[in-house]
């Protein structure tokens, strides 16, 4: 089962809602695993991308912006198993200095 969700950053805060957005500014695509490895530090963005495990549409300066718009996991913080985790983490990890000006929607689909 594929999962949606997307968030807003404005005003150096951040919306998260799970589904799809209407009209996101970016979306990245890519299997849910390789999404969890990606956010636990296992695998590079970078690396992904040029390999074709994670797909965008839309701005790539906004893809370029999303590592520094939240903070890494602490070094003794237990991996994240799911994508829910992910999702409920989000607020708490925003590093609001970064979004400083930003205004955008960044979409995500992940699959099984």
């Amino acid at each position: 089962m594929a999962t949606q969700y997307h968030f807003r950053v404005a005003n150096e805060s951040i919306e998260v809602q799970t589904g799809t957005h209407a009209s996101p500014n970016i979306t990245i695509t890519m299997k849910a695993s390789d999404y969890l490895d990606m956010v636990n530090g296992k695998l590079n963005g970078q690396m992904a991308f040029m390999t074709g495990k994670l797909k965008i549409a839309g701005d790539m300066g906004l893809a370029l912006k999303l590592q520094n718009l939240f903070s890494p996991p602490e070094a003794d913080s237990p991996p994240m198993e799911t994508v829910q985790q992910v999702i409920d983490g989000t607020p708490e990890g925003f590093n609001a200095e970064a979004a400083k000006g930003m205004d955008a929607v960044f979409q995500f689909d992940l699959t099984d």
